[in-house]
């Protein structure tokens, strides 16, 4: 299991929702801390865990801008991609695909930079 700090989780044995604090090395193995409510923190072993939801982090508003940038330029990307394939004398089939594949290579650079910059995952 990959676990992130901020991820919510729940014990088997435990009623209450809890969130991961960090990972701690023990004698026998990995423990996970989570911080319960109140403020208490509980050491668990990642076995016992099930994760019940993702750390999500909000929308700065660099990243915001960030994103309005480059959808602009998959945009232009699309449009250059379509107009070459057009100007060559290709089919609507293949000038629409050549537009489409411009815009998801500007899209798919993107979505790995948010890959490598979001939260670091913990293997226990």
């Amino acid at each position: 299991m990959k676990l992130a700090i901020g991820d919510i989780v729940q014990g088997r044995h435990e009623v209450a929702l809890g969130t991961v604090a960090g990972i701690t090395d023990h004698g026998d193995g990995r423990l996970v801390v989570v911080r319960m409510p109140g403020g208490g923190l509980r050491l668990l072993d990642p076995g016992d865990l099930s994760l019940v939801a993702r750390r999500a982090a909000s929308a700065t508003t660099g990243r915001s801008i960030a994103t309005l940038i480059v959808l602009g330029i998959a945009l232009a990307a699309a449009f250059i991609g379509c107009r070459s394939a057009e100007e060559l004398g290709a089919d609507w089939l293949l000038t629409f695909l050549a537009g489409l594949g411009s815009y998801q290579a500007v899209v798919s650079a993107y979505q790995c930079w948010l890959h490598l910059t979001g939260p670091r995952r913990f293997r226990v």
